[in-house]
């Protein structure tokens, strides 16, 4: 189940994860800000929790990179070069692409544009180059308090802290008390169970901590997601928790194939690209009166291949060139 550091069914579930969102926003989305007129496109709602998966498999990822850090610096190099290069490629594709061609209600201005590059944009207001941003400003506030929580040497102790956050989520979600947006956003008010899950399920696969504390942890944070969503999307983040606790204990490693690791190899460059540039396609073709679902898919085929493109010409290199350089500039402090 393992290539070198990295548990590839993971991989798997998050281009699984990508697909899903992916097909949420050309179906139901879509529908909603534009209109799919002769579709009845309800069941593709569902799609918009992939991004609670994501959210486990980060709080995986991330705990776990923690743990075989050494210096501050190796982790903020480790996580610049992983997210950053890809996304300002992104944005700047997808903001020329909506500039030229246009999107009602979706276009930004060039200084709306250059703040998205901080990744931090929403907490002054600035809106998105592509909607799908606003989980990355979740993905980097977590990394924030986890690093800060590292750096205190404190990680043995950070799932009871998490677990205390939460309990401050459920007493807002049950209205004994209101937080205004910023404050939510900032503590991860509504999401951080999921990460918290993915922490827990690192500390099952390695026997970090009492079998029995973690999985208890899990529980409740399933138990407070009843709260802040509902009793049915419990139930389904229970089965993406079981889903990443089968993939890293073994048990998915029949779904480790070529076809889906390739997926799973580009799922945050298409995570990131595939908005607002599928949008364009499929509107074009209703506007040339054209067969609604052939602009779906070649709105999925585009992606597919822009993705692609990103993650080989620019994600990969651009992280094992940044990467090269930090460990070079390592050894010369050395010697």
């Amino acid at each position: 189940m393992q290539s070198g550091s990295r548990l590839l069914a993971l991989d798997v579930l998050r281009g699984i994860a990508a697909v899903v969102v992916m097909l949420h926003h050309y179906l139901y989305h879509f529908d909603e800000i534009y209109g799919h007129p002769q579709w009845d496109v309800g069941w593709a709602d569902i799609g918009r929790y992939g991004v609670e998966l994501f959210f486990m498999l980060s709080g995986f990822v991330i705990f776990w990179s923690l743990q075989r850090t050494e210096q501050p610096l190796d982790f903020v190099v480790s996580r610049f070069s992983r997210l950053f290069p890809a996304y300002w490629a992104a944005i700047a594709l997808t903001f020329v692409t909506v500039s030229l061609v246009g999107l009602p209600g979706r276009e930004v201005s060039g200084t709306e544009a250059l703040w998205n590059l901080s990744m931090a944009h929403q907490y002054l207001d600035v809106p998105h180059v592509d909607g799908v941003y606003w989980t990355l400003v979740l993905e980097l506030t977590f990394y924030f308090w986890i690093f800060l929580a590292w750096l205190a040497n404190n990680l043995r102790h950070i799932e009871w802290l998490f677990a205390a956050v939460i309990g401050v989520s459920v007493l807002h979600h049950s209205g004994v008390f209101a937080l205004d947006d910023d404050l939510r956003r900032a503590f991860l008010l509504t999401y951080l169970p999921f990460f918290l899950i993915g922490m827990c399920v690192y500390n099952l696969y390695s026997g970090r901590g009492a079998a029995w504390q973690q999985w208890g942890v899990v529980g409740y944070s399933l138990l407070a997601s009843a709260v802040i969503f509902s009793p049915a999307l419990a139930l389904l983040f229970t089965g993406f928790a079981a889903l990443l606790y089968l993939a890293v204990s073994g048990r998915l490693a029949f779904l480790v194939t070529p076809p889906l690791l390739w997926l799973g190899g580009i799922s945050y460059a298409l995570y990131l690209i595939h908005q607002n540039i599928g949008y364009i396609i499929i509107r074009h073709f209703y506007a040339e009166g054209w067969q609604p679902a052939l602009g779906v898919a070649v709105a999925v085929l585009v992606s597919l291949l822009l993705a692609s493109l990103m993650a080989v010409w620019v994600e990969r290199p651009a992280m094992a060139w940044i990467r090269s350089r930090w460990r070079s500039a390592q050894r010369l402090s050395l010697g």
